[in-house]
């Protein structure tokens, strides 16, 4: 059927008011153009929507019907017009964000706590793994977005939010320079992980060799394991820096690590990846977790 929603309209509220004069002036047209609309209704449907009665015309069984079915319609459109808005508006809909362990512990709770609170209509689906398995999920359409190691693999597109400094550190009260470093075993990432790629390129630069006793993808895990003294460790220096019982071995940052915001480089713009993004990139600035990208 080719039938348009004005014309439904005009047939629901000529049920509504029972006088095609009043209808024509509530949408500000003619009378006579209101009923050769709802003529060629009748025609469209096949239908016989009014009989006469003297100089008014009355609705038929089969019009009260198609009004009633118009009201419904013109309904369910008004809910989507509602539902669009807000979609445009970045209020509705599942977003699944996976984020690496870095980001959910300490850069990012923040930017989704507010983002919940402002953006109450959207449900937020979280997965936590590496890297390379959220980037994979990413490009099979099971996330859409992830906050993670940059840069991103081919097929999506990242926008860098900050850089964490990644430094050494060691129990306290363990004393040795970056000599002795060397001779340490070492708690560090997974080896086929974007950050161990990251620290073995920056130890070798510095002619340290690890003896790796232990992996972990988690930062907590690594920073109790050298807190305790079983281990050197390499960590953010947002984890590393505020526990008082690690000093930091060599007293400079051994590598940048770029946290990175990925899509896919297909996907449409989106209010809400948008929204997002602004508040990871103001939490960033804000905590001084990572400095800033510019």
């Amino acid at each position: 059927m080719n039938v348009n929603t004005r014309t439904l309209a005009y047939l629901q509220k000529v049920a509504e008011l029972s006088s095609f004069t009043e209808a024509a002036e509530e949408f500000g047209i003619s009378q006579p153009a209101l009923s050769q609309s709802l003529a060629q209704l009748e025609q469209r449907l096949g239908i016989v929507l009014f009989e006469q009665d003297g100089r008014r015309r009355r609705l038929t069984e089969a019009g009260r019907t198609v009004a009633e079915f118009a009201g419904e319609v013109l309904g369910r459109t008004s809910e989507l017009e509602t539902w669009i808005q807000s979609h445009h508006d970045g209020d509705v809909g599942q977003l699944r964000i996976g984020l690496t362990d870095a980001a959910t512990l300490y850069l990012l709770p923040d930017a989704l706590m507010i983002f919940r609170e402002t953006h109450p209509g959207v449900e937020l689906q979280l997965i936590v793994d590496s890297t390379t398995a959220l980037c994979d999920l990413l490009a099979r359409y099971e996330l859409d977005l992830v906050f993670a190691v940059g840069p991103p693999p081919p097929g999506l597109v990242g926008e860098m939010i900050g850089a964490e400094e990644l430094r050494v550190y060691a129990r306290r009260n363990d004393e040795g320079d970056q000599t002795g470093a060397a001779e340490h075993g070492w708690a560090l990432p997974p080896a086929r992980s974007r950050t161990r790629a990251l620290i073995d390129a920056s130890l070798a630069e510095r002619g340290i060799e690890p003896v790796v006793t232990l992996t972990s993808q988690n930062p907590d895990v690594l920073r109790q394991v050298a807190a305790v003294g079983l281990a050197l460790t390499v960590l953010p220096a947002a984890v590393g820096g505020n526990d008082p019982s690690l000093r930091d071995v060599l007293g400079e940052a051994v590598a940048l690590r770029p946290l990175t915001m990925m899509r896919r480089e297909s996907a449409p713009d989106d209010a809400r990846v948008a929204a997002l993004g602004r508040l990871a990139r103001d939490m960033v600035r804000l905590t001084g977790a990572a400095t800033p990208a510019p």
